[in-house]
């Protein structure tokens, strides 16, 4: 962690603790539009993870301190230190239950953050290409120290469900080109300048072959290690995600009561609306017909046309009247995700 002076307040230990977790986690840079993260990777091993939490009881130290100081009890530094103490706490405490030794997904991995930060990365001039070939050669060891905390889970018996490993290994295979597509990387790199050809090339192939080489590994070691283990699910691990995801100890029973009585009432108003289109049909009916009857968009690019025009026509109808919104925020791209990711557009 950056040094803080004994006088720091809880907004400088907040930003010493972004400015350290930046250099700890490039891709937490990347996604705060630090130019400096895109030639790098995080390192996801056991001693990467730890170097995280060392971190994160750092700042707690220093943030325990900076509230004892006069200066401490503004409404800015309260809120600030109330905020930053919430998240290291729950993002601490899932570090504790080990939930990184266990990261297998469908949806969300360090494998999958590995890939989807290249969709962030910049690529607007030669420059931006040299740090993405600096970046994609980072790939290999990236994918290294995850497969060392998977290992490390096995040895603990903290496993990954059977099910979401056997859908991931479909989606390194799909990264990898040896699915319906060309290899993600290749993909990535081929609207690159050709003075850079022959390196962006030559890494976005190595980057491949260590998603394929993930990919074997999980498949031939990690699958079999954890065969017939039940689903990783339960009440403790609920919360402990639930917690982190929403910033507070959610009561699960009165949530789950709430979701229910919402279904109920959303399932009413389905069957009003479906009378409405097919007189005497239920939903499933009416569902049934309109795939027939109903309007229909076909294609990929035509999908991802519509729902640009549709975010368009919300900002402009939004903006100004229900919200500011500033001008580096008003442009908001449809894309939609690439072979092995998640099967719906993103923003």
């Amino acid at each position: 962690m950056s040094d803080t002076s004994s006088s720091a307040l809880p907004r400088q230990v907040a930003d010493a603790y972004v400015d350290a977790i930046i250099e700890l986690d490039p891709i937490t840079g990347t996604y705060l539009g630090v130019s400096e993260s895109s030639r790098r990777l995080p390192d996801f091993s056991p001693a990467g993870q730890a170097a995280v939490a060392d971190l994160i009881r750092a700042t707690l130290r220093e943030l325990d301190a900076a509230e004892q100081r006069p200066g401490a009890d503004s409404d800015a530094e309260r809120r600030c230190g109330r905020l930053l103490r919430e998240r290291l706490t729950a993002e601490l405490a899932v570090h504790e239950a080990e939930e990184g030794l266990r990261t297998v997904s469908n949806l969300q991995s360090p494998a999958h953050s590995i890939t989807e930060v290249f969709t962030l990365t910049p690529t607007a001039t030669d420059e931006d290409w040299a740090a993405v070939v600096e970046r994609l050669r980072a790939v290999p060891a990236a994918h290294e120290g995850y497969r060392a905390s998977l290992a490390l889970g096995l040895e603990r018996k903290l496993y990954g469900g059977p099910r979401a490993t056997a859908t991931f290994v479909g989606q390194l295979t799909e990264w990898g080109g040896e699915g319906e597509g060309t290899a993600f990387f290749a993909d990535f790199v081929a609207p690159g300048p050709a003075s850079l050809r022959a390196e962006l090339d030559e890494a976005a192939g190595l980057a491949t072959a260590s998603v394929l080489s993930l990919r074997d590994w999980v498949r031939d070691v990690y699958a079999p290690g954890i065969e017939g283990a039940p689903d990783p699910v339960g009440r403790e691990r609920y919360a402990l995600w639930s917690r982190l995801y929403n910033g507070t100890d959610l009561d699960l029973d009165e949530a789950y009561a709430y979701g229910w009585s919402e279904y109920h009432r959303l399932l009413a108003e389905m069957r009003t609306e479906a009378e409405k289109i097919l007189p005497g049909a239920g939903p499933w009916e009416a569902l049934a017909h309109l795939d027939v009857h109903g309007k229909h968009i076909e294609g990929v690019d035509e999908v991802r046309e519509w729902l640009q025009g549709l975010m368009d026509e919300a900002i402009e109808a939004l903006d100004g009247t229900h919200f500011d919104l500033a001008e580096r925020v008003r442009k908001v791209e449809s894309r939609i995700a690439p072979p092995g990711g998640a099967a719906a557009p993103y923003y």
